[in-house]
């Protein structure tokens, strides 16, 4: 898969630099994300040596963790039912990932630390998703979300619906234990989830992908094929809703004047491909694709981290840089979305195809075809067609930042 390799080094080189070491790794009290960055950081290390390259300060997190989360196995505030965090929830559920990938390594101590997580925060926690506030105002956050308002039991962020990114590591934590007490709980918490109105309450698309892929991994345990169906459902609603036309994200569904998110983009890329294993349907392994080659790569910048870009629609055709990266989130989550394509990598074979129209875009096979309007990729290939110089959507981690920040790459698109 040409261009891989080179994300992959960049991606380790900017995780194995000073942002990521022990000394910074773990976040001052009172972060208002308690166990995002460190779990996040965790998951990304695990991501990485199953590319082959160990990053030091994974095994250091490990040895330092029961200090740091007090014994109790997480961060933050101690659990209280009546003033219950989503943002503390969402945080948490990458530690959790992060502790299972590394109990799978045999990591010592993480399947410990994984347990006593799930035992005093997370089981808990779901007695109360059932009670997730349905009607819960509309707020406007920042590519960090906030807390904005305390409803009922819960402390909800601008990052709505985070809570629920959860059910990722706890779908994760079942396949791994089959404890039937984490089953019941995790079917009522997927009921509260499937009755949500998605767009209507402008649910974060980041916060519900993550949740879609808890639900499929309990699809994959359970085989019970509603879980399956459900995914299938609300996935096609985020492709319709909550995709841009390069195959990022709305940061909230429907809310197209924002930025996307690579975080997103991951989890997407994750359920296609995941979604084309399980159904072996072509649809699955063309967005699977396109997300990578469009969406996926774009998002890398020259450091070897990650950041969000403008979303492109058919009134604002314009792919730019919006964020240059976002070292508390994407950078870390990103290395997921590589592993991804490592492991999947003949799915991301170059076809010989000819140039398309679909739809009014350009593609060649599924690389979208765009206008360079800034002329900043002079010596890409560039396809004559139409009456437009085009050229596959380029990669920025060639690109010094201030000229990246310059970039402007024009989607041409007709609806049908």
């Amino acid at each position: 898969m040409e261009g891989l390799e080179l994300l992959i080094r960049k991606s380790f080189e900017r995780l194995s630099g000073a942002d990521y070491a022990i000394g910074n790794v773990f976040r001052p009290e009172g972060y208002d994300w308690p166990g995002d960055w460190e779990g996040r950081a965790l998951l990304a290390f695990s991501c990485h040596a199953r590319m082959g390259k160990e990053i030091a300060c994974k095994r250091q997190m490990l040895e330092l963790l029961p200090q740091k989360t007090q014994g109790r196995g997480y961060f933050g505030n101690t659990f209280d039912r009546t003033a219950i965090d989503e943002q503390q929830l969402a945080g948490h559920n990458w530690l959790l990932r992060g502790l299972l990938s590394c109990a799978d390594a045999r990591e010592k101590g993480a399947s410990e630390q994984a347990e006593l997580l799930m035992k005093n925060l997370f089981l808990p926690a779901l007695d109360f998703y059932e009670m997730y506030p349905l009607g819960r105002k509309d707020f406007s956050g920042g590519v960090s979300g906030q807390k904005v308002q305390q409803c009922g039991n819960w402390i909800l962020s601008s990052d709505a619906g985070c809570a629920f990114i959860a059910l990722d590591g706890v779908a994760e934590y079942y396949a791994r234990t089959k404890d039937s007490c984490v089953k019941s709980k995790m079917e009522r918490a997927i009921a509260r989830f499937s009755s949500f109105d998605f767009c209507g309450l402008h649910l974060q698309t980041h916060a519900t992908l993550s949740a879609l892929r808890g639900v499929l991994t309990f699809y994959e345990t359970t085989k019970d094929v509603r879980f399956l169906s459900l995914v299938s459902r609300i996935f096609q609603l985020y492709i319709d809703r909550g995709m841009t036309l390069s195959y990022e994200n709305f940061n909230w569904f429907e809310k197209t004047q924002n930025w996307t998110e690579p975080c997103a983009v991951v989890d997407s890329l994750i359920l296609a491909i995941k979604l084309y294993r399980i159904t072996g349907e072509q649809y699955y392994r063309t967005l699977a694709r396109r997300i990578c080659f469009n969406g996926l790569y774009f998002s890398q910048r020259e450091n070897g981290g990650a950041g969000p870009n403008t979303c492109v629609t058919a009134e604002q055709p314009y792919l730019r840089v919006f964020m240059y990266e976002a070292p508390f989130c994407c950078t870390m989550r990103y290395a997921e979305g590589l592993v991804w394509c490592k492991e999947n990598e003949e799915l991301f074979g170059e076809e010989n195809a000819p140039i398309v129209k679909n739809r009014g875009r350009f593609f060649l096979g599924d690389h979208l075809l765009v206008q360079d309007e800034t002329g900043t990729f002079k010596r890409e290939k560039h396809y004559n067609t139409d009456g437009k110089s085009l050229i596959a959507i380029p990669t920025l981690n060639n690109i010094k930042e201030e000229t990246a920040k310059k970039v402007s790459l024009k989607v041409y698109w007709e609806e049908s």
